[in-house]
């Protein structure tokens, strides 16, 4: 093998390693879109969730009600309910 065809093959491996590494970098950028968005759905669902457990909570609370549960417990669950909303409204401030 000459000087010049050795040259070449070093030439064309080059190229060739540089084309892997730029579709290494597309790969890369589209995997990175993707954690982003599925941190996102995570966040999103995770809201969700909070909110129906809220629901949960409010349902019960309104059957407690209907139930005749005692008062005190009552109040106390209200009062629990406003901490949770003036924290979550603190929180929204921020």
């Amino acid at each position: 093998m000459t000087y010049t065809d050795r040259l070449d093959l070093i030439i064309r491996r080059t190229q060739w390693l540089l084309r892997q590494i730029a579709e290494r970098d597309v790969a890369l950028a589209k995997a990175r879109e993707e954690t982003q968005r599925l941190k996102l759905q995570i966040d999103n669902q995770s809201l969700e969730i909070e909110e129906l457990n809220n629901k949960i909570k409010i349902i019960k609370l309104a059957r407690s009600f209907e139930s005749g549960e005692d008062t005190t417990a009552l109040k106390r669950k209200i009062n629990e309910y406003i901490r949770e909303i003036d924290n979550s409204i603190a929180l929204l401030n921020d």
